[in-house]
């Protein structure tokens, strides 16, 4: 039995204080820009496209942060049904932070009526704010108190 195994490059850039997230059904859920590579691209520059197709703007990736794993059977496929190895990269916003909107937003797989849009969230409000991998908040929150990311691997 084969199993396919989705790998997508996933951003996180802060500027001025906020994190740029995308918002699902207008609040409904929040999630790191980013999506699949490519075939003949590779994870940089997956990161820098998707970003750009998202939300408009232009980054370059500074370093891996971390990387997620998701396997759906450990969560009886509630989220889903693709195994997912995601790679998260601090980027570094280059120009404005103006966002523009996609001409095609990202739908929710499992619901293509919930869509999405980029917003920059203050770092100080993502307490409440209901983002996925929900997993990595502790560990968010103390990369933005001290610029450490530990752990550097999640699986879900």
């Amino acid at each position: 039995m084969s199993c396919k195994i989705r790998v997508s490059s996933r951003a996180v850039v802060v500027h001025e204080g906020n994190l740029l997230l995308n918002c699902f059904g207008g609040g409904l859920y929040y999630n790191f820009p980013g999506g699949g590579i490519e075939q003949g691209e590779t994870a940089f520059e997956a990161v820098v496209r998707e970003v750009l197709e998202e939300s408009g703007l232009a980054v370059e990736v500074e370093k891996h942060l971390f990387t997620l794993e998701f396997e759906p059977s450990r969560h009886n496929d509630t989220k889903g049904n693709v195994h997912h190895i995601s790679v998260f990269f601090k980027c570094k916003l280059i120009g404005s932070a103006q966002i523009t909107p996609p001409s095609h937003p990202d739908t929710n797989p499992l619901d293509p009526s919930i869509t999405s849009e980029a917003e920059w969230v203050p770092i100080s409000e993502l307490y409440k704010t209901p983002f996925v991998p929900e997993m990595i908040y502790d560990s968010l929150m103390r990369y933005f108190d001290t610029g450490i990311f530990e752990p550097s691997f999640f699986e879900a």
